[in-house]
């Protein structure tokens, strides 16, 4: 792989890290900002969900946009605004303003960043790099996981959730600029055909019956995964009286099992599961549900953060691999559309999960057990919904 594709596969995988830090320390920051502007759990769910309602809606014109601009474009510009945004939420002053600024991050800044890389990566990788190549892309998660909340803590506890948006802000942008300097502008163009094939239309893609298995996979896990990131931090101050500095600390072992799996999940698969991605996946969906299962049921610390962490590694290993299977089952010219519409479907799971678990935390008087319960179900289903996807011959031609 030559030099410069290198480099810029690395500057996004910086700013794929950007994107995930920014959904991993809102679980740790809801906390003191609930406090500061007397927020209960069914608004913090609101919070969380209004970010994956923006996410929802904006996923299938940012990947049309995708193809008609190229990935390069996208992939910065998703990265500036996150950091902009970043910096405007660290102006916070009420609920209304956060559900704004929150959506908007969702919308305008996330949107495109997850196609567009599949975008880049099934143009720029050769055709055996890339589900090895894409899971590298998704282990930022764990990568993200390690690094935000070890320094959000600190940041939290010492000068505040406002002055934590406010450093972040200026972090992500200048990562936002090496972008811009780093990737050469050859990489990641628009995709044209070499054979007058017209371009994909929506008919053709709700056709097919593997788009239906993966976004419905994709929606469930999505809903398990953001589940239990999104309130793992007040789980574990509302069951185990935990302080921001102790919890930064746990949740950085999970991003780093989270990360580990990713990565490792990829090489492994590509050795041992190759054409049969689909049996890892339902295996990986059922043992994290049995986990969580297990986490719900537990009142010890040790055993919870245990299988907390087997859970969101379990969940890594089929996220990463489900969400490499759109870059090897469609053709290049497919991918950016059908992966902004599975993917769509992923982030509606985001979007619902929060507001349930809000409820149903409120409705147990602060106990999280239905929601963990809740939380393997839907990974579970992921896992078993994955399995009717089938593998069909595709064409490497026509499109560069």
């Amino acid at each position: 792989m030559a030099k410069k594709k290198k480099r810029s596969l690395l500057l996004i995988f910086l700013g794929y890290s950007c994107v995930y830090l920014d959904k991993t320390i809102i679980g740790m920051s809801i906390i003191p900002m609930a406090h500061d502007l007397g927020i209960d759990a069914s608004q913090k769910g609101l919070i969380l969900s209004t970010f994956f309602l923006g996410y929802t809606l904006f996923q299938i014109p940012f990947g049309y946009l995708g193809n008609k601009l190229g990935s390069r474009k996208i992939l910065i510009f998703s990265i500036l605004l996150i950091g902009i945004l970043m910096l405007l939420l660290g102006f916070g002053f009420s609920l209304l303003y956060v559900l704004v600024i929150r959506f908007c991050a969702g919308s305008f800044a996330h949107a495109g960043y997850p196609s567009a890389v599949s975008g880049f990566i099934t143009k720029e990788i050769t055709v055996e790099e890339r589900g090895p190549v894409q899971s590298a892309m998704i282990s930022s998660g764990g990568f993200a996981s390690i690094v935000g909340p070890l320094v959000a803590a600190p940041f939290l506890m010492l000068l505040g959730w406002k002055m934590m948006y406010l450093t972040y802000g200026v972090v992500v942008i200048l990562i936002g600029l090496l972008m811009i300097k780093g990737i050469p502008t050859r990489y990641g163009q628009k995709m044209t055909s070499t054979s007058g094939r017209k371009t994909i239309q929506i008919v053709d893609v709700l056709k097919d019956k593997n788009v239906w298995a993966l976004l419905l996979s994709a929606f469930f896990m999505n809903a398990a995964i953001y589940g239990l990131t999104g309130w793992q931090a007040s789980y574990l101050v509302d069951t185990f009286k935990l302080t921001l500095g102790q919890i930064s600390g746990l949740t950085a072992a999970v991003g780093v099992v989270m990360m580990i799996t990713a990565l490792g999940s990829g090489v492994f698969v590509k050795r041992f599961f190759t054409g049969r991605e689909k049996i890892f996946i339902v295996v990986t969906g059922v043992l994290g549900a049995l986990c969580v299962f297990t986490t719900s049921m537990t009142d010890s610390l040790a055993l919870a953060g245990l299988f907390l962490a087997l859970s969101v590694g379990c969940a890594s290993c089929a996220f990463s691999t489900l969400m490499s299977m759109p870059v090897k089952l469609f053709v290049p010219a497919e991918v950016s559309t059908k992966y902004s519409i599975i993917n769509t479907a992923g982030v509606a799971g985001g979007f619902v999960a929060p507001i349930v678990i809000g409820k149903l935390v409120d409705s147990g008087q602060g106990s999280y057990t239905n929601a963990f319960i809740f939380i393997a179900v839907t990974l579970g289903l992921s896992g078993l919904i994955a399995a009717v996807v089938t593998a069909k011959k595709k064409i490497e031609v026509d499109y560069v």
